[in-house]
């Protein structure tokens, strides 16, 4: 593995977009990362990899992307960008094409800002551990399995940490409503397996909208999960460190929804689509119980760098249920994670350091 040396600056090649349908927030997300990265300490390169074909833009050191006004619009910038070459096992092992000429330029640690299936789910992480450099979050597998609602269940299940009732489905198994109806009861709500922000979501009220729901789900994820609607506080806790050692846990946020429910809309492209109260409004032993949960849940599924982590408080019962697990949480300027870390006491560029810290942690 490449290893920085301590007297120089470190050389972070932050990647933005991928081939998602959470391309955009990705490019805003990557864009405030590079933008708060302090150029004292780093030397910053940046590629924007693309929706469509997935080609890898290296954009050096500059503004990268078109911002129309709104969250919605960010693309990266067609032009001024040069084609990155990557040779394993050389010493150069990140370039760009530069007309016919290869330049290559210095990687110390990579920061992955990128959201969602082909990116977020371990596929960009294992090609990055494969060429040898620290990453900044978690790994292939714990990227993997976060990614996976259905395992991350499993697994948080097995260790006695509560979930919400569901049932899984493959595009092969026979879709059983008044069963679904009779274990679940209504509403309850549908959601691809893997696929992250809210996408293909759909809260369903009545037993003849499961089958429209799953096969909207099933447009990006090949499993779909069936939950129990729950009436309750959505909380939310930030999670920074590394699985088999310190683990520190921010104070909790609360998501109160303006819309039917938590929506991608509401959450990166609509300001107004949710209310965020920090610190959640719950009583000192409930917090102390879900951040007990929030850093099992992340050392039980190895996880380094970052989470934010999600949980339902029930109104009525005061029952705990983990929700989800998201390793590379958005970083837009009305995301939670940034958020909490800053009234945790964080600031969003020591929140930086400290990430490419534990990146670089033998």
């Amino acid at each position: 593995m490449k290893r920085y040396q301590s007297d120089k600056k470190i050389n972070v090649l932050v990647i933005g977009g991928g081939v998602s349908p959470e391309h955009t927030v990705s490019v805003v997300s990557s864009s405030s990362v590079a933008k708060n990265l302090d150029r004292e300490k780093y030397n910053v390169h940046v590629v924007g990899i693309g929706k469509e074909k997935g080609e890898w833009r290296y954009y050096g050191d500059t503004k990268f992307y078109t911002d129309k006004g709104t969250i919605d619009s960010h693309v990266l910038n067609d032009k001024g960008w040069k084609p990155v070459v990557i040779s394993p096992g050389t010493d150069d092992v990140f370039m760009y094409m530069d007309g016919e000429q290869l330049i290559s330029f210095d990687v110390d640690v990579v920061f992955p800002v990128v959201h969602g299936e082909n990116c977020e789910d371990g596929t960009l992480q294992g090609l990055i551990e494969d060429l040898g450099f620290p990453i900044v979050g978690c790994n292939t597998l714990s990227s993997a399995l976060c990614m996976d609602k259905d395992l991350t269940k499993i697994i948080a299940k097995y260790n006695s940490i509560p979930v919400v009732p569901w049932l899984s489905y493959t595009k092969r198994d026979k879709l059983d409503v008044e069963h679904i109806v009779k274990e679940l009861g209504l509403p309850l709500f549908v959601k691809p397996s893997a696929a992250g922000s809210s996408v293909g979501i759909s809260k369903v009220k009545d037993k003849t909208e499961i089958k429209k729901a799953v096969e909207e789900a099933f447009k990006y994820s090949d499993l779909v999960i069936i939950e129990k609607g729950i009436n309750a506080k959505e909380i939310e806790f930030a999670v920074l460190g590394k699985w088999d050692r310190d683990v520190k846990v921010s104070i909790p946020g609360e998501i109160v929804p303006l819309r039917e429910f938590y929506t991608y809309e509401a959450k990166y492209v609509d300001a107004k689509g949710a209310d965020l109260l920090v610190p959640a409004d719950i009583d000192e032993a409930t917090k102390a119980k879900i951040a007990a949960y929030a850093r099992n849940v992340f050392k039980v599924l190895r996880c380094s760098g970052m989470s934010r982590t999600d949980f339902f408080v029930d109104r009525d019962t005061k029952a705990i249920y983990f929700n989800e697990i998201n390793t590379i949480p958005g970083f837009t300027t009305i995301s939670m994670y940034p958020r909490l870390w800053n009234e945790s006491g964080l600031s969003y560029s020591k929140l930086l350091d400290e990430l490419i810290t534990i990146a670089l942690e033998d």
